[in-house]
């Protein structure tokens, strides 16, 4: 069934909505605005309300399949009008790359509509068992030459470099789906990366890209109604890793600027380990001590608004770790290829861990206790 009363309110959200999509993305952006507000009309793949631990209102959990769908559709429809992708395989992406997206875009879509039909452990096989076999038909794309002697003798033996491939893409994917819920923070990240890519790189992907998620961004800061959910987690975190792989090895990015770009999910799932392995808890249960659900408790006992704070504590992340990269980036303030983003990194640790430490309490860990836990 879907429900398309809107009251007056929901009218004029909508119009300014659309209005800023067209104006910022043209076309595109009302398109994307009408698809992404016909979803969430719909009574499937609902989110349950504070799932999270931070979002309070309704939401679908089919964000990323609108994210994908249009992304793809915009390339079909270049291809179709004769746009000239590069050689390197269907529409300038590489098959083995298409198939790593595609299989974890399936494998989150699963669990989008049948919640917890696999278990943690299973789902951490099955995307390991997928990067298993994509890194073993494509091991070009393993970075080999980082600038540090023994993390590249490591990565050039082709067992070793291989199985820290897999695992940091499978460690890379979970946190990327640790950190959807907080509106605009995962969306904001990808959209940023996207724009750097596309600056750095060319392709049209990024492009397309950068378009739909700024456009989703938009309608997730403003509605908190749609969520990524696992399609969009799986799938755009596996986009954005071996993207950030093939940018490493190819000599557009440095290892330090990629994961300046990539800081926070990287930086928030090794706390969350560390976390969990201190409390003597198991690593694969899921909590809400995430710096993003902290920031949102202490923002929200100062806005009455359910949407305001989410917004808020998602933007000020993905503004602090992507943000800084595109900033310096699109600044000229350092290369991508500089080695000097490696300061910045650290630098970004060090504020991690010190505002981690400043703003949790016993308060902050009641909260979360008591929360419904963020599958992660």
């Amino acid at each position: 069934m879907t429900d398309l009363k809107f009251s007056e309110q929901d009218l004029g959200a909508l119009f300014l909505m659309m209005l800023i999509a067209t104006l910022l993305f043209g076309l595109s952006g009302l398109i994307g605005m009408l698809v992404m507000q016909w979803f969430t009309r719909q009574q499937y793949a609902k989110e349950d309300i504070a799932k999270h631990g931070i979002s309070e209102i309704a939401a679908s959990r089919l964000g990323g399949v609108v994210v994908i769908g249009l992304a793809m559709a915009f390339l079909l429809a270049h291809y179709i009008s004769g746009y000239t992708f590069s050689d390197v395989g269907p529409m300038g992406i590489q098959i083995w790359g298409w198939s790593a997206f595609l299989l974890c875009f399936a494998l989150g879509l699963v669990e989008d509509f049948y919640n917890d039909l696999l278990s943690p452990q299973v789902r951490l096989i099955l995307l390991a068992s997928i990067f298993a076999l994509v890194f073993l038909l494509w091991p070009d794309i393993i970075p080999s030459d980082l600038g540090y002697p023994f993390i590249d003798k490591s990565m050039s033996n082709p067992a070793l470099g291989w199985f820290f491939s897999v695992i940091f893409c499978v460690g890379f994917i979970n946190a990327v789906n640790m950190a959807d819920g907080a509106n605009g923070l995962v969306p904001g990240i990808v959209f940023l990366n996207s724009l750097i890519f596309h600056s750095v790189i060319g392709t049209f992907i990024w492009e397309a890209l950068s378009i739909v998620t700024g456009v989703f961004l938009l309608f997730n800061v403003t509605s908190g109604r749609l969520f990524l959910g696992d399609a969009g987690a799986y799938g755009l975190g596996s986009i954005l890793v071996l993207g950030g792989f093939y940018a490493v090895d190819a000599n557009w990015v440095s290892i330090e600027f990629a994961a300046v770009m990539m800081s926070y999910p990287c930086i928030e799932l090794v706390g969350s380990i560390l976390r969990r392995a201190k409390a003597r808890r198991s690593i694969f249960k899921p909590d809400n001590f995430h710096l993003h659900n902290i920031i949102h408790y202490r923002i929200k006992r100062n806005l009455k608004s359910k949407v305001l704070a989410n917004s808020a504590a998602g933007l000020m992340i993905a503004c602090g770790s992507s943000g800084v990269a595109f900033m310096g980036h699109y600044m000229n303030w350092l290369s991508p290829l500089d080695s000097a983003w490696g300061w910045v990194f650290i630098a970004q640790v060090g504020i991690y861990i010190i505002c981690y430490l400043s703003i949790s309490s016993p308060s902050v860990s009641t909260f979360a206790d008591t929360s419904p836990s963020q599958k992660d």
